[in-house]
Parts: structure tokens; C-alpha cells; sequence
């Protein structure tokens, strides 16, 4: 048997981690392989999703230890908190590094991630959060760096950095006010779409509040869990009748030299933390029912019964309530323990907050019911699980807790082996995290890669393929949209001829591109199932504006007045009819220009409009009749796939060509 005396307390932790990281990798090469229509379930109903709203919106607010701890160690300089300063850095460091990294596999085009840096829109809330969470990042980097320069033995440049530290805490904690307010002033945008339990004209000080609140909950359960891997000799407590509560580490705690330690050294600092934090929150819940009762309407949905109001208890009970009742209680603030489940709860309902304002509370409005992909859930924990195993290298290895990490590899490897079971060979054979994390990539890469491949399982996503010529002069066309085989031979110039000539493009070319005649149907219907947004937003305001000739700082804002009505909301319902201008260089059919603008924001899927073009001319009595045909609109008049083997050629003339 083989036995080691070093095991890791945190090494299934580790792998576990390993494993969610190779299958989000595969997930995130799928996702700019495929892009968002292939990969996510988002919509324009429901466009934020996992990424934007846990990685961005949720992750951000549970790193605010960073500035909170360090405006009350740095600034206020209240010593029980200087030594959380590191770790709440390096928290803040790979919380807002994990949203950074999120977003990239958010936006439609990750390689223009570098246009906010450069084409400004001073407008947009959007702009301004983008701009205070990457400098922000840039900032905790800053703050990190002394630990880092230590470690490197950089001594000079460590005691620089050092004295510049409280700068960078001063700079920090104002980006991060920033950034947070803003990120609740982006739903202040969509007062009539947001659920009103969770809009609220001061929502921007409610997400930087509970943040604050909810962020230094989470350092303080990191708090304890290293304490619980790496300390576990300061995980005693104290009973309300006296009686010493031994930890999960220790068996004993006489035996193991603790003597008669009542409580762990750090348990001031953590009842402290909890005490200010529950202080918090406490506000927070005061701003929220103060909220309800000035918002009549806000108050109604409470009541109502519906799944909205049970959701909102929820997180309000479970993040807000029962954290600050148990803080209160003398018993949980003499347990580490207790107060690391008051603390888990807190950050819990902080997180579910953020979901249910970005994600649950449009789900009413939109009428449709976001389900994240596996896809999507595999990026989301894999970028979690990379801020995770980065966070147990800094702690391992730099003075971030404490300067137990320069103790490692000191104690003695004690291994006695022998013939045993398989489960010791990974658990005390398999010791240097190489070998393991190897035989991890071996077996998870192919299975993701395998299980999540959007071609295997979702094959009505691929973008739709040009038709083939069968002849020189392209009058034949071979339309297979996503080359599965299923094929249609179509007699382009024949339907051109017979249907009247040139001057018969538009029956089923319905919508052309500007300055187009005739628009292939790929064009616009460019995947095989899912609609397609056919109308690109910003290139229509730069054109609008140079057009007109419109002046200014950010001349294609002022195109909107152009296009929308005014004192309504900026929507597709307050958009003027696209074909007042564009009635003579699009070309489209009366149908079309009844439409309006409706339906130039969307094309149909390739399978629905092909299908809903020809099927609809070839069902109708009066086609069946010119040409003999009863069976003129079934599937097998089309596609040569399926037709029966003593159907005559006949039958096919009018769209087929045999091979």
C-alpha cells in the first residue's frame, strides 16, 4: 500500500477544476468556430445570458472585497482588516480578470474587443463600464504587484510599489464606484421591459450596496475555507455552554498540541467582517422595502402569488434576511463555521440578484423562456474555474494569506508501497499535479469535443451554402443549404420563363439588398432553421448620418431622431416604415412594403422560406391544374431524394433536372 504524508487537502478540489477548464476550453473553441447562434440559446427577447449576466454582471459584484476591504485597511486603516487586503486583491484581481476574459465569448465580434479604447461613445453606459472595469483590472494587477515582486525577489521594485499602494487603493475604490453604479444604470434603460420587483429608479446605488455587502461575505467564507485546507488548527470554537467544538480537521484537539485554544485567532476578524457586511446588507434591505412602499405597482407584483414574487423572497430571504438574523445571534458569531454559511447565503442571493435583474425579470416582456446551452454552461464554469486554480496558485505560492508557502516542499515525502487497489494509484501514486492533470486532458478533451460539437447535435444552425451550378450558364441550380443531401435541382432559367420573364424576379426574389435586382436568398436567410437579423444597426446610423450630413462630437447618435419617433422608446415599433426611403433602391413587392419595417428586421430560416416561396405556389389549384399535376406541391415534385422509383420525369419537370 502506499501511503503519503503531504496529501493536498484541496487536490480533488484541483481536479475537478481541471476537468470543468478542458471542457470549457473545447466550449469556447466551438463558440468562435461556430459563433452565438450555434452555441447559445440567446435571442433578441432575452440577449444577455450566463456570460454577460453571472461572468460579467454577477462576477464583478462578488470581487468588491477589493475596494471595500481596502478603503477600511488602506484608508481608514483599521488594522483587524490590513491583512485581508491581499486576498481581497487577488479576489478582485480574478473576479474582474474571469469578466474580462467572459466577454470576450459574449460579444458577436470578440476580435473588436479593443474598439472602446479607441471609438469613444461617451454616451453609453456601457462604454463607461467597460472603460472602469479594464482599468479597474489594470489596477488590482497594480495593487498585486508588490506580492508578486516579493516573490520574485525583486526588492526594490517590491518597496516602490509598496509605498504606492494606498494610490492605487484610492484609484481603485473609485473605478469600481463607478463601474458598479453604472452597471445598475443600464437597466434604467428598460423600465417598461424589466419585471418592476427588480427595476427601480435607484437601482444604481442598490448594485453598488449589495456588492459591497455581499462581496466581503465572500472573502470571508475564502477566508475560512483556506483556513479549512491550509490552517485547520484555527478552526475551533466555542459553544454558548462552553464546550470546545473540534474542526473536521483534527480528531482530537488535545492530542494534536492545541492545548485549550477557544477560539481561532482570526475569529475576531471574521465576526468583524461579518459585523460590517450584515451592517450592509441591513441597509440594503432597508432601501428595498422603502422602495416597495414608494412603488404601489412594485408592491402589487409582490403580492400577486406569481413565480416573479416567489423568486424575489427567495433572494431576498435567503441573501439578504436569514444572513443578517444569524450574524445577530451570539451562538454563529462565536463559529467560523456558522458565520462561512451566513456568509455563503449572502453571496449566493447577491449572485441570484444580479440573475434574476438581467436574465428572469425580462422573461414576462419578451414572452420567451431563456434555457442556456450546455454550451453556454461550459464556458460559464470553465472561466470559474480557471479564476479558481489561479487563485490556489497565488496562495500556494506568494504571501497572500500568510507565509506558510515557503514551507513547502520542506517536510519529509514519507511513501511505503505495495501491491494495491487502483483507487491508490490515483489518490497517493499519481503525486505531482503534471501526471494528473495530463491524464485529465486525455480523457476529457476527446468526450467534450465529442458531447458538445454544435455540428453533432445541432445541425440546423450551420450557415447556409450557396447553391451550385449543374451547367456553365447556371440555369439549373443545385440548392442543398446545408450540404446534408437532401438536395433540390432547380430549373432557375425554366421558373424565369415561365412565370413572365425578367419582369418576374420579384415573386420570389421579394427583398433585394439596396441597389440590388435580384438578392440570392442566402443573402438574407443565411441558417438553415434559426431567423437571421438582417438589419445592421450601426452601419445604418453612420450611413443615415453622412447622408444627411448631421454634425457633432458622435454625428450617427443624432441619426436616431432620422428613423424613430420622437417621445417614444427606441424600438423597431417606433421605427418609421423602411421603405419610405428605400422604396425604389430595394425593390420589394407590395407584400414586402405591407409589411414595413417588421419585416426587414428579420429573415426567416432557409428551410421555412424556401419552403413558404415554392410550396405555396405549387400547393395552390390553380398550378395543379395548368399543369396536370395533382401531386405538384409534395415533397417528392422537388426532391429527387425521395421520390419513387417509377415516378415519371414528367412529374419533375417544373423544377428538376434529372441526373
Amino acid at each position: 500500500m502506499i501511503r503519503d504524508s503531504r496529501r493536498d487537502p484541496t487536490r480533488r478540489l484541483k481536479d475537478i477544476l481541471w476537468v470543468l477548464t478542458f471542457v470549457g476550453i473545447i466550449a469556447m473553441i466551438f463558440r468562435f468556430a461556430y459563433g452565438l447562434g450555434a452555441t447559445t440559446d440567446l435571442s433578441d427577447g432575452v440577449p444577455w445570458g450566463l456570460w454577460k449576466i453571472l461572468n460579467m454582471v454577477a462576477g464583478a459584484a462578488l470581487a468588491t472585497s477589493g475596494f471595500t476591504i481596502g478603503f477600511l485597511g488602506h484608508v481608514l486603516h483599521i488594522k483587524q482588516f490590513q491583512k485581508l487586503v491581499k486576498p481581497a486583491i487577488v479576489v478582485a484581481f480574478l473576479g474582474y480578470g474571469s469578466s474580462l476574459f467572459a466577454l470576450l465569448f459574449d460579444i458577436g465580434l470578440p476580435w473588436r474587443f479593443w474598439h472602446p479604447f479607441v471609438y469613444w461613445n461617451i454616451h453609453s453606459f456601457l462604454f463607461e463600464v467597460f472603460w472602469c472595469v479594464s482599468f479597474y483590472f489594470l489596477v488590482t494587477f497594480l495593487e498585486l504587484s508588490p506580492t508578486l515582486l516579493e516573490r520574485l525577489g525583486l526588492g526594490k521594485l517590491h518597496g516602490y510599489m509598496h509605498r504606492a499602494a494606498s494610490v492605487f487603493v484610492i484609484i481603485g475604490i473609485t473605478l469600481s464606484s463607478l463601474h458598479h453604479t453604472s452597471l445598475g444604470s443600464l437597466f434604467l434603460v428598460s423600465p417598461q421591459r424589466l419585471h418592476a420587483l427588480w427595476y427601480s429608479p435607484l437601482i444604481s446605488v442598490m448594485f453598488i450596496v449589495s456588492a459591497m455587502g455581499g462581496g466581503m461575505m465572500l472573502l470571508l467564507v475564502i477566508k475560512v475555507l483556506y483556513s479549512w485546507w491550509y490552517e485547520p488548527d484555527k478552526l475551533f470554537h466555542v459553544t454558548s455552554s462552553g464546550a470546545v467544538v473540534e474542526c473536521k480537521a483534527c480528531a482530537n484537539p488535545d492530542d494534536n498540541g492545541h492545548g485549550k485554544t477557544l477560539e481561532a485567532p482570526d475569529l475576531p476578524m471574521i465576526r468583524t467582517l461579518a459585523t460590517v457586511a450584515a451592517g450592509i446588507l441591513g441597509f440594503y434591505l432597508l432601501m428595498k422595502v422603502a422602495d416597495l412602499i414608494l412603488r404601489p405597482e412594485a408592491m402589487a407584483t409582490l403580492v400577486a402569488g406569481n413565480w416573479e414574487s416567489w423568486l424575489f423572497g427567495v433572494e431576498m430571504v435567503i441573501g439578504v434576511i436569514v444572513p443578517i438574523i444569524m450574524v445577530c445571534i451570539p451562538s454563529v458569531r462565536r463559529s467560523t463555521v456558522a458565520l462561512a454559511s451566513a456568509g455563503a447565503m449572502a453571496a449566493f442571493g447577491l449572485m441570484l440578484n444580479r440573475v434574476n435583474t438581467g436574465i428572469f425579470g425580462y422573461f414576462r416582456d419578451a414572452g420567451v423562456i431563456y434555457v442556456p446551452t450546455a454550451i453556454e454552461w461550459a464556458i460559464t464554469l470553465g472561466v470559474l474555474s480557471m479564476a479558481g486554480l489561479a487563485f490556489f496558485f497565488l496562495v500556494e505560492n506568494f504571501s497572500v494569506f500568510n507565509e506558510n508557502w515557503r514551507k513547502k516542499g520542506s517536510e519529509s515525502l514519507n511513501i511505503t508501497s505495495a501491491f494495491d487497489h487502483l483507487t491508490y494509484v490515483w489518490h497517493y501514486r499519481m503525486l505531482t499535479g503534471l501526471e494528473r492533470v495530463t491524464l485529465i486532458a486525455v480523457i476529457v478533451l476527446p468526450l467534450s469535443w465529442i458531447f458538445l460539437n454544435p455540428s453533432y447535435h445541432n445541425p440546423v444552425f450551420n450557415e447556409v451554402q450557396p447553391p451550385l451550378a449543374v451547367d456553365v450558364e447556371r440555369d439549373t441550380l443545385q440548392l442543398d443549404g446545408n450540404r446534408a443531401g437532401v438536395s433540390t435541382m432547380f430549373a432557375h432559367a425554366a421558373h424565369q420563363e415561365r412565370l413572365g420573364g425578367s419582369e418576374s424576379c420579384g415573386v420570389c426574389h421579394h427583398l433585394s439588398l439596396p441597389g440590388d435586382q435580384a438578392t440570392p436568398c442566402a443573402e438574407c436567410h443565411r441558417y438553415m432553421e434559426s431567423p437571421a437579423d438582417i438589419f445592421d444597426h450601426d452601419a445604418h446610423k453612420a450611413y443615415v448620418a453622412d447622408s444627411r450630413g448631421l454634425g457633432g462630437i458622435h454625428p450617427e447618435n443624432m441619426s436616431c431622431a432620422e428613423c424613430h419617433q420622437e417621445h417614444e422608446a427606441e424600438t423597431a415599433l417606433s421605427a418609421s416604415n423602411c421603405f419610405e426611403c428605400h422604396q425604389e433602391d430595394m425593390s420589394p413587392t407590395d407584400a414586402v412594403a405591407i409589411q414595413g419595417h417588421l419585416g426587414m428586421q428579420y429573415a426567416a430560416g432557409y428551410h421555412t422560406a424556401m419552403h413558404g416561396v415554392c410550396i405555396q405556389c405549387h400547393d395552390s389549384d390553380e398550378q395543379k391544374l395548368a399543369y396536370d399535376n395533382p401531386e405538384l406541391g409534395e415533397c417528392a415534385t422537388c426532391h429527387y431524394a425521395v421520390q419513387p422509383a417509377d415516378l415519371a420525369d414528367d412529374g419533375v419537370l417544373l423544377t428538376q433536372t434529372q441526373e
